[in-house]
């Protein structure tokens, strides 16, 4: 099976952020919540903020979006030509996204591409159940959904993915449509 990052790998951009702009175009109250996120940013910047407690206020906008699954529809209609054609030649249907992003965003691009997602389970009412699926967490979702055996491939575009890579048979890296081996059998590769 191969493994996924979806935001800057498979797909052209950040979707969480992507999905923000697309409900504050059509929900414009939705600039009210700015303040909220240049707090965020100060907070995290001065390292006041760990991470999870910074992508909840990031992602917190939603409890503000009335009947958010018609809007992550909406989203998903405009932006599913957003996925990557290397990723559109190359899918299989064993795949599995393992992705910090909210389910409720990204579970649905899963769905529409046919593979399993596994992703920050992150409600449209703004409850997080458990950790962000980020970094070491990545890992720790994947064999409680997948069972022990490692993917045989894991591509990313973040060196916080790098438990991922490492746990995987073969890690690469993303950049663009560039795609890198990084690690092999939890090493990293040695280049030159």
């Amino acid at each position: 099976m191969n493994c996924y990052d979806f935001d800057d790998t498979i797909f052209r951009g950040n979707s969480m952020r992507r999905f923000s702009l697309y409900c504050t175009l059509r929900l414009p109250y939705l600039i009210l919540y700015l303040p909220v996120l240049l707090v965020a940013f100060l907070l995290r910047g001065l390292r006041i903020l760990n991470k999870n407690v910074y992508l909840l206020l990031l992602e917190g906008f939603i409890v503000f979006v009335p009947h958010a699954d018609r809007f992550v529809q909406g989203f998903w209609d405009r932006n599913m030509s957003r996925i990557k054609d290397w990723y559109r030649a190359s899918m299989r249907e064993d795949d599995v996204v393992v992705s910090a992003t909210p389910l409720f965003v990204v579970g649905e691009a899963c769905r529409r591409l046919g593979v399993r997602c596994i992703a920050t389970d992150f409600s449209t009412r703004g409850k997080l159940t458990g950790k962000h699926c980020h970094g070491k967490y990545k890992v720790r979702y994947f064999r409680e959904r997948m069972g022990d055996t490692p993917p045989a491939t894991y591509y990313s575009d973040s060196r916080s993915d790098t438990p991922m890579w490492q746990y995987a048979e073969r890690g690469y890296l993303v950049k663009g449509d560039k795609i890198t081996l990084v690690y092999e059998d939890g090493e990293p590769v040695r280049r030159g």
